[in-house]
């Protein structure tokens, strides 16, 4: 496990060229030597400490004869690991961690998460986040709180195309539904957790969002540190980093085995849940009371 990870899939693509070039026959040296580079140049590409345009990704293909299918999928990941877009403009603001997660976010085609306290950021109202934000000991200035939610808010975007490039599958912990949100003043703020059910109900009718709700009576879960969510590359199509997050800093798992035991875990979680339509009905329910 690392902390403020830079991007899983920057240093995946990196592996992978480092990967052709030993199985070439080839050390740095000699790519430097072909392709007119230095010798530095080929070892901070192949440790992702600095990025690959095209025309050199398809340079070293040429010189490593990389067979067609697995260029190809290389491509897109090297795509992925370049993306770039709204999050740049807060580069300076934004820790390294939560950098990378929002990028990791933009080149993923699923995301699965379990939610034991709090619904995902990404399935939150604007005001239901303001009050996450604000639930702590040192509470940020009022021009933070609105600079996190409308990152925020931007992230969520991912879920409102046409045609979404990403899938959403959530476990909710019945936790999340029993908790109730006060004021400044310690009262209690039923039009702030009325609205946020309202929403999780309707974004359960989403073509590309799946909820699920575990009741307490379901049992104890297998995942008892709390919430996780997987993402899945949308350049191979498998899922390749876990993120977990605590109030100051982003955690990334990216272990092959390790990720392929919280998927597993994730899908226990989902066959201990409600099912998709009664999960709805208990979110209404919820809405309502």
């Amino acid at each position: 496990m690392t902390q403020d990870a830079p991007s899983a899939r920057e240093r995946q693509l990196a592996g992978e060229l480092r990967l052709l070039r030993q199985s070439a026959g080839l050390n740095g040296k000699n790519v430097a030597e072909r392709l007119g580079w230095s010798t530095s140049k080929v070892s901070r590409i192949e440790t992702g400490k600095i990025g690959i345009s095209q025309d050199d990704l398809e340079a070293l293909f040429r010189l490593y004869e990389v067979l067609d299918d697995r260029a190809e999928t290389l491509r897109r990941l090297a795509a992925s690991a370049r993306t770039q877009g709204w999050w740049d403009a807060y580069a300076n603001n934004l820790s390294s961690g939560y950098s990378s997660l929002i990028k990791l976010e933009a080149g993923s085609a699923e995301l699965r998460c379990y939610c034991a306290l709090v619904p995902h950021a990404l399935l939150q109202t604007p005001e239901y986040s303001r009050n996450v934000i604000q639930s702590t000991l040192q509470v940020p200035a009022p021009a933070e709180v609105d600079r996190r939610i409308d990152i925020a808010r931007r992230r969520q975007a991912v879920l409102k195309r046409d045609n979404p490039p990403m899938r959403l599958s959530a476990v909710i912990d019945e936790a999340a539904f029993r908790r109730h949100i006060r004021t400044p003043d310690g009262r209690i703020d039923n039009g702030v957790t009325r609205a946020q059910f309202k929403h999780l109900a309707e974004l359960a009718t989403w073509p590309d969002i799946t909820i699920r709700v575990l009741l307490f009576k379901s049992g104890i879960p297998p995942v008892t540190s709390g919430s996780f969510s997987i993402l899945e590359s949308s350049a191979t199509r498998r899922p390749d980093v876990v993120y977990l997050e605590n109030k100051t800093r982003f955690f990334f798992i990216e272990t092959e085995s390790e990720v392929h035991q919280y998927v597993q875990e994730f899908e226990l979680l989902s066959s201990m849940a409600l099912g998709t339509e009664e999960s709805r009905a208990f979110i209404e329910r919820a809405a309502n009371r």
